[in-house]
């Protein structure tokens, strides 16, 4: 199984209400490791866009080195997506699939950008923009690990 993870909006909660209130970067972050803990055949990439402003070493730094052991990369950027019907983050998820040869590989996203899926929204676990990884969306996304490691 694969996990293809978004940052804003999901590791920290994203909007002006959570700037105001002090709110910390990946202060989500620890949750979502502790449930990929009890899934150890769960791989991440990361799909979110900071990987279009930072470098990958840098992308690694807030994972727990367990977890960032089992991050595989990051989705190639929008140029090398599929093109239309697919939307921009479904098309790069798509495109590293096939550039990786994982096209029947079990793979869920983890995002609050549900415009971005049209083709693939039965791979989304959405996350509420002001929340992040909530309780239901951990929920959601535990379903979907325990179905794939039967």
């Amino acid at each position: 199984m694969i996990l293809f993870l978004d940052f804003d909006g999901v590791l920290h909660p994203e909007g002006e209400d959570h700037i105001l209130n002090g709110g910390a970067d990946f202060c989500f972050l620890p949750r979502l490791e502790a449930l990929l803990r009890e899934f150890p055949h769960v791989k991440i990439v990361i799909s979110s866009s900071w990987r279009e402003q930072l470098l990958y070493q840098s992308l690694l730094k807030p994972f727990s080195s367990d977890i960032r052991a089992r991050i595989l990369g990051a989705t190639p950027h929008s140029g090398f997506g599929l093109p239309p019907p697919y939307r921009k983050r479904e098309g790069e998820i798509l495109a590293w699939l096939q550039l990786h040869d994982a096209v029947d590989e079990p793979w869920v996203a983890l995002d609050d950008a549900y415009w971005q899926f049209d083709h693939c929204k039965d791979h989304l676990v959405v996350c509420s923009s002001f929340v992040g990884f909530d309780d239901k969306a951990c929920a959601e996304l535990r379903a979907r690990f325990e179905g794939a490691s039967r």
